[in-house]
């Protein structure tokens, strides 16, 4: 399969782009077998070319750190370094060079980059649910610590987190009141 066309399940023949979207099924035009294509609409959206930067034509002019005869059009917003149209990622508002892209992604300082999320208020509650004394206190530092952190992406549970702090709590007290039974008494 290439890029930016669906094809037929069936025969493997390009389908057309009139077909897609439209909730209705069509015929294959290689098989002629009834197909009903759904996609993104930026499978079929062209790219949008790319600048190679213009050319620095007054000495003096501020210039790309990455190709000295190249014109600078932006800053990155990370290191401050001066990037021509070829060098500038855009990223939501924000322009990065190459290398800060990279670098954020890598130690997770770009949030827009992320692709892993830890499932914290999952883990608190299954702690605050194991009949162990330090789970207890474990599932309410987990709970506390991190319950300002981003959510799953897929299925946010806002439960856990709350769920966790009571249990865990409930816990902490039940043991501290058996230890204090067992060698205060």
């Amino acid at each position: 399969m290439q890029a930016g066309v669906l094809e037929c399940p069936k025969c493997q023949t390009a389908l057309p782009p009139a077909g897609l979207n439209t909730g209705q099924f069509f015929r294959c035009p290689g098989c002629h077998s009834e197909v009903q294509a759904e996609a993104f609409p930026a499978l079929v959206r062209p790219l949008p070319r790319g600048a190679a930067g213009e050319a620095v034509m007054v000495p003096g002019e501020s210039a790309c750190f990455y190709h000295e005869a190249r014109k600078a059009v932006a800053v990155c917003d990370a290191c401050g370094r001066f990037l021509c149209a070829l060098c500038d990622c855009h990223l939501n508002t924000s322009h990065f060079c190459p290398g800060c892209l990279n670098a954020g992604r890598q130690d997770r300082r770009i949030q827009e980059l992320e692709t892993v999320r830890p499932l914290y208020g999952r883990q608190a509650f299954v702690l605050s649910l194991l009949p162990l004394f330090i789970t207890g206190l474990l599932a309410l530092f987990l709970a506390l610590r991190y319950w300002k952190a981003p959510l799953s992406l897929v299925k946010p549970q806002r439960w856990m987190l709350p769920a966790a702090v009571f249990f865990g709590a409930l816990q902490t007290l039940a043991f501290t009141l058996l230890f204090y039974r067992l060698f205060a008494g």
